[in-house]
């Protein structure tokens, strides 16, 4: 990997080449030597869905129809997004031979991170359109959703990513403290239940609702991914007071100024990396 960059053509190709070469790269250290290869992408995730439906739906009762489809649709980009920002706060310390040897645009690091974790994602939609058309599963055309709601979630994702992997670089405590966000975070998001709960529960004040709708993000994400796969553009039947393209509008939003402040960072410390590596 150390000669990629030399070996690459010209730019913009060579950069474009060198994330590819990054990507390839991270696929195949990642299964090495695993005989199941792949598969453990979704094994894992099969395994959790099967350990909460039991937790969720057959001992506490969850009123989640189909409860299992229903995580399935937003486990795998969440952990798309959990595993992109594990893998790319480390990026840069990961290649930190690049780092000082070749003077190439160090974002390149965090997009080849995502991106091969986006093909996991990708890959297991296609295995969950498989299950759909195995399955009495309704299946509708409104799965189209999933695009604009993944380059919503990309953005997000990157902006977090670039501010996590500077940080890394001076404070190995990040990595660890992101563990432990992101599973508080996979209990703030509407997976093992709705929003509609939110909205119904009595416990819950009117302000603290308002907040998990619009200071979360991945919010209308996840909603959106399970109501385009799984209902189509049943978005009135979400439970949120209001339309959900505000909601979906607001987490866009959030999108572009992490993504925003995430460029300036990396753009005021990039350089110093191989200082610091």
């Amino acid at each position: 990997m150390t000669a990629t960059l030399a070996k690459a053509p010209s730019s913009p190709l060579r950069w474009t080449w060198a994330v590819l070469q990054l990507v390839r790269r991270d696929l195949k250290v990642r299964y090495k030597n695993s005989a199941l290869g792949f598969f453990w992408s979704f094994l894992n995730p099969m395994m959790q869905i099967v350990i909460l439906t039991i937790v969720f739906r057959h001992i506490m009762g969850s009123r989640i129809q189909n409860f299992s489809m229903e995580l399935l649709t937003c486990l795998l980009p969440w952990m798309f997004f959990a595993q992109s920002l594990n893998d790319g706060a480390v990026c840069v310390a990961k290649d930190h031979l690049l780092v000082k040897k070749y003077p190439f645009p160090r974002i390149i690091l965090p997009i080849s991170s995502i991106c091969s974790n986006l093909i996991h994602l990708v890959l297991g939609f296609v295995v969950l359109l498989t299950i759909f058309l195995l399955l009495p599963v309704s299946f509708n055309i409104y799965f189209l959703w999933v695009i604009p709601l993944l380059v919503i979630q990309f953005c997000l994702t990157l902006g977090l990513v670039l501010v996590a992997a500077t940080l890394q670089m001076y404070y190995e405590d990040i990595r660890f403290l992101l563990a432990s966000v992101t599973q508080v975070l996979f209990y703030l998001c509407p997976m093992v239940y709705t929003v509609q709960d939110v909205m119904e529960s009595t416990r819950v004040l009117p302000i603290w609702k308002q907040l998990y709708l619009v200071a979360n993000p991945l919010t209308p994400l996840f909603v959106g991914y399970r109501t385009a796969l799984l209902h189509g553009a049943e978005w009135h039947l979400l439970g949120l007071p209001g339309s959900y393209y505000s909601y979906l509008a607001i987490s866009a939003g959030w999108a572009v100024v992490v993504l925003a402040v995430g460029l300036l960072v990396w753009r005021r410390y990039e350089w110093h990396f191989p200082e610091v590596v």
